[in-house]
């Protein structure tokens, strides 16, 4: 047993201590940001999306059950998903095609939870909640990859291959005509207003042209439209127009920064935004395509995120998969499956000793939480954290960071 696999299974040990129970319903308590006039840190139960809600934590006891055999995981994994589905009618009906936020990311996690613990039940009422969602009007949507149609195509192609129901792809081809409806087309490509703020639309993957242009990419592939990989190329130029090779990456708009600005430009290094999470769209893009400009511009978001992860302090500014080191890791992680380039799964694994060596000095692990606790959900928190320890023991397991038919297994 690895000294990963020991970490994802003592965080999921603490996961089960430290659910609140009521009958067959678990929930967790931990920090979360609320919009209370300004953003402000509070300590709350959870409700049932994927980011930071129970179902997240659903996947990683489902796949630690799986792999211990233990029955508390498995309890507290099936008692997590239920909370997830009595809590579904608390998410808003424009909001349900969200990938990160709605009813399409809990499906996801319901119909994985149940695919690892052996539940055909769980699976089967996942599939009911993703056809539901399936069938909602796409025009209220959101566009993003986070809380919009954009990250719904993905999974809706996911489970058309694993379900085998072709009406999800009639339903992905109608989300990715609003975004074709929905892009600001310019002579410098494709972008989108995904977020309400002045300034460029932004670059990225969680809300930017990144993550639209993979889900374009993965339509593409699946219904051989060339339409949607010509979009794809679109929003891939939008980006390369705003490229910063004096820092290796893509600038972060939020905030009205100048975006007319060659020096000094503010560039995230996260899989919401920055190089992490566009160099995941080009690594799979040039899986898809094999265009060369994707694989050079993986390689530079490759070495940039490298370079910061092995940066001092680095650690303590946060270990989630969102905007953490974790995150920034899965990067490195599928670079080396994808290139064969054993160098950044070695800096992935040292990454991850130094996290380990930092949460046993302290006892407790970075999150993201800005200025909060620890906290136990997927992305923010320690249950993101233990997968991808959990990843980083056993590599066939999906990433949470790009769902879709490129995953081995569901």
């Amino acid at each position: 047993m690895s000294e990963f696999y020991e970490t994802a299974q003592a965080i999921g040990a603490r996961l089960c201590r430290d659910a609140i129970w009521s009958g067959e319903r678990c929930n967790w308590i931990g920090a979360s940001m609320e919009g209370l006039g300004t953003w402000t840190v509070v300590q709350k139960s959870f409700g049932p999306d994927l980011y930071s809600g129970t179902s997240g934590i659903a996947i990683l006891l489902a796949e630690l059950a799986a792999l211990n055999g233990e029955p508390i995981f498995r309890r507290t994994a099936e008692g997590a998903a239920r909370h997830a589905l009595s809590r579904l009618d608390e998410i808003p009906e424009p909001a349900r095609m969200g990938m990160y936020s709605g009813h399409v990311g809990i499906a996801y996690a319901l119909a994985r939870a149940g695919r690892s613990i052996g539940s055909a039940e769980l699976a089967d009422t996942a599939v009911g909640i993703l056809e539901a969602a399936a069938g909602l009007d796409v025009e209220p949507q959101g566009l993003d990859v986070v809380s919009g149609v954009a990250g719904a195509i993905p999974t809706l192609l996911l489970f058309d291959r694993e379900f085998n129901r072709p009406s999800l792809v009639d339903a992905a081809i109608r989300c990715a005509g609003k975004l074709e409806r929905a892009a600001n087309r310019t002579p410098d490509g494709w972008s989108w207003r995904t977020i309400d703020m002045p300034g460029q639309d932004l670059t990225g993957f969680s809300h930017g042209a990144a993550g639209i242009a993979w889900a374009f990419l993965e339509l593409s592939a699946r219904t051989g439209e060339r339409r949607f990989q010509d979009a794809a190329d679109e929003a891939f130029r939008y980006e390369r127009r705003w490229f910063n090779a004096e820092q290796g990456n893509w600038p972060d708009f939020r905030g009205g920064m100048n975006p007319a600005a060659t020096t000094g430009q503010s560039c995230g290094v996260a899989w919401c935004h920055g190089a992490p999470g566009i160099g995941l769209s080009r690594l799979r893009a040039y899986e898809l395509t094999k265009d060369p400009r994707c694989a050079q511009e993986a390689a530079v978001a490759v070495r940039t995120t490298a370079r910061y992860l092995a940066s001092p302090g680095v650690i303590q500014s946060g270990c989630s998969l969102c905007h953490g080191c974790a995150g920034n890791a899965e990067l490195l992680l599928e670079y080396a499956r994808a290139m064969g380039d054993a160098q950044y799964r070695s800096a992935a694994e040292q990454s991850a000793r130094d996290a380990i060596a930092y949460e046993a000095s302290g006892g407790a692990w970075p999150c993201g939480v800005m200025g909060g606790a620890e906290t136990p959900n997927l992305l923010l928190g320690t249950a993101g954290i233990g997968l991808h320890y959990l990843r980083l023991e056993r590599p066939d397991i999906p990433s949470v960071l790009m769902v879709g038919p490129g995953a081995a297994r569901l």
